[in-house]
């Protein structure tokens, strides 16, 4: 990603079940430069980061790595090869980084430790969201995403942040970079948002059968990007560009690709790649939240 606007587009890496997402970068750039991470609500742990000297920033997204303990060693070596070749600055893997299966805490560990080393040993920051299948193993290890969240938080380039009190979800966190030109400017946003797991079988008495099962994000973890993101834009004196990263898909996200809300056809979806300028390739059907689009309940909440 540029420095500045306007965003350059985005190529994607398909890699089977991983998705790695890296942003547009010539190879063997240098590597990016320091400035501190701002403390406040969300904010990731200490760790500096800025865009390069030639004012580009590259971010590696892995999505669903969920194994157990014993990971598959191709997974592995398929994170290693793409960090080799794109060599980011930032990594998030993009939620379910683990599955059911592990039967003890050591065991969550190592699953975590075995996808996680690869940045470790190659000193590059990174971060998770969380997505439906990391608690899978909670009922036989007892670690939950909090506990998760301490494994996480206790390797070195790491940038998850605390839970927020008062907010859903764990660890939503912001992480900034700095501007190559101007020291301790930030000049882009990260946001990693947790979307939950799986929806309650009934708000208010209201069930959802017909309805998707995946879980959907809360208003009031959208308030709190509201929140925050004015507060960031108060301190910069403008409005900072970002990214938000979360497991399961908005429906806009379904909508965006296919050009519209009951369409499917290949014209349809060249409509949206054309209106949205999408770059890359749709290899499995998306699995949005059931939100509560059209649903009547006062405590109902819908994806944003």
């Amino acid at each position: 990603m540029p420095d500045r606007l306007p965003l350059s587009r985005r190529t994607v890496l398909t890699a089977g079940a991983l998705g790695a997402l890296g942003t547009a970068l010539p190879l063997g750039a240098a590597p990016a430069a320091a400035v501190t991470v701002p403390a406040s609500p969300g904010a990731a742990q200490a760790r500096t980061l800025r865009f390069r000297a030639d004012g580009t920033f590259k971010v590696v997204q892995f999505n669903d790595t969920q194994d157990d303990e014993l990971t598959d060693r191709r997974t592995v070596e398929l994170m290693e090869k793409v960090l080799d070749q794109e060599k980011p600055d930032f990594v998030v893997i993009n939620g379910d980084v683990i599955t059911g299966g592990c039967e003890t805490r050591l065991a969550v560990k190592q699953a975590i430790n075995n996808v996680v080393m690869p940045m470790e040993s190659r000193r590059i920051p990174w971060a998770v969201t969380y997505g439906n299948h990391d608690e899978d193993s909670l009922p036989q290890s007892g670690v939950d995403e909090a506990g998760m969240l301490q494994i996480y938080r206790s390797y070195e380039y790491n940038v998850n942040a605390e839970n927020t009190r008062g907010v859903t979800g764990t660890s939503n966190t912001i992480v900034t970079i700095g501007s190559a030109a101007k020291k301790n400017r930030e000049a882009f946003a990260l946001w990693l948002m947790d979307s939950g797991r799986y929806a309650p079988d009934a708000i208010d008495g209201q069930d959802f059968a017909g309805y998707p099962a995946w879980d959907w994000l809360r208003m009031d973890q959208v308030a709190w990007y509201r929140d925050q993101s004015q507060r960031l834009e108060q301190r910069r004196g403008r409005k900072v560009p970002g990214l938000m990263f979360l497991h399961i898909a908005l429906w806009e996200h379904r909508f965006m690709w296919w050009g519209g809300v009951d369409t499917r056809t290949a014209a349809d979806a060249a409509r949206g790649r054309a209106r949205h300028g999408i770059v890359g390739e749709r290899n499995e059907d998306d699995a949005p939240g059931r939100s509560t689009r059209g649903c009547s309940t006062r405590s109902s909440s819908a994806a944003t």
